[in-house]
Formats: C-alpha cells, structure tokens, sequence
C-alpha cells in the first residue's frame, strides 16, 4: 500500500490542537516499518542521527480509533515521500491504521482526494469481509463483526476527515468520505448484512435493517 515508509506510532493517546500538525517523537518508542506489500515490523529508532537512514522530509498526522464520537488518538511520525500537496499519501495513513490495529484494510484502488470529497475502495481482503483477526491486540479487541465493521468505518472516515481538513483552518465534518466496494459499487459487509451505499458520502454506521439489506 505505497512506497515504503516508516511510521512511529504512538503507545498511548494523546490530545493534539491540530489534527495534521507536527509531532515529536515518543524517545525510544517503537517504529512501524510498512512496506509497499503492507507488511509490519517493528524496530528501534537509529540514535545516531546522522540522517543516513532517510533523507526525505518527516512529518506527523493522528490516526483515530473508536466509534461515533468517541475517538482514541494515536499520533504518528512518517519519513517517505509526500504526495503533490506536501501531505502524508492518505494510502500510507491507513497503512499506519492498519499496523496499529492488526486490521486489514487492503484497498482495491487508490484513494481519490478531490473537490468532492475521499473515497475509499476497500478490497475483498480487508477486514471487513474478512471478519476480525483470529489473534487480536488486547487494545483493538472487538467481540463480533458488527463493532469491527463499524470501529473500521468510524475510525477510518474521522482519521481522513482530520488528515485533509485541519481544525484550526475549518471543520472537518465538512469533508465527505465515500466507501465503496472493490468494483466502485456499494460497500456489502456479508457478516452484517449492512449496505453502504456508494453515491452517499458515509455519515454514521447504520445499525442492521436500517439500510437495504444484503440480497
């Protein structure tokens, strides 16, 4: 899920002013090493700063987890190439979630960012198809189906919304994010039976029954 970068991700949460600012790293806080396969490794930072490791510039985002509005934030430090608006490429953002969790969230075609908003195409191999993981970390454990499909959904809109619209410069509830499936049409979560549909930007998870059933 794109170039390889590095990511710190943060072991505890942390109240930011600004959702894209800057963070400074934890001291001795393990690093997530994501390659363009999606694999993860955790490693010890290089203390001799001699920069030989990485010349690109390094830059912090948030990454939020939880459902509604109640949301865990867990910063995180990327060192690789930046997209053409000097931000964090969106795909390494989930990436980063996807490390921290253990949930996949394989994408089927690369995040769109424009006027009308981000649109998310998740892949058959994602999470959300594939149900929670068989060995859960204790802090992203989730007891069915219905409460990963919804924490994913949740986390992975509010964590987009903050990356592309910082606070102190507007609201980021006002950036729409679309889900779909990996054809482009309506997001199906076969273990729910929940439909997103794909021509409405995704507001809040619908509880099963609410919106069109699975056929």
């Amino acid at each position: 899920m794109g170039q390889k970068a590095v990511l710190l991700a943060g072991l505890l949460t942390v109240a930011l002013s600004a959702c894209g600012g800057p963070i400074a790293p934890e001291t001795e806080s393990p690093k997530v090493e994501v390659s363009s396969a999606g694999s993860a490794a955790s490693t010890q930072e290089n203390p001799s700063g001699d920069g030989s490791a990485d010349s690109a510039e390094r830059v912090g985002a948030v990454l939020y987890i939880g459902i509604g509005n109640q949301f865990a934030e867990y910063p995180v430090e990327y060192t690789g190439e930046l997209d053409e608006n000097g931000q964090i490429p969106p795909e390494e953002v989930l990436a980063a979630m996807a490390s921290l969790t253990g949930w996949s969230l394989d994408l089927a075609e690369p995040i769109f960012s424009g006027k009308g908003g981000i649109t998310v195409s998740f892949a058959e191999t994602a999470a959300l198809f594939a149900g929670p993981p068989e060995e859960q970390r204790e802090e992203f454990h989730v007891y069915d189906a219905l409460q990963l499909d919804q924490t994913i959904l949740d986390s992975v809109k509010k964590t987009l919304q903050c990356w592309a619209m910082d606070p102190e410069l507007g609201d980021p509830d006002q950036v729409d994010i679309w889900f779909c499936g990996a054809d482009g049409g309506d997001l199906k979560l076969p273990d729910t039976g929940v439909v997103i549909p794909a021509d409405h930007p995704y507001e809040q998870f619908p509880q099963p029954g609410e919106e069109t059933a699975m056929p």
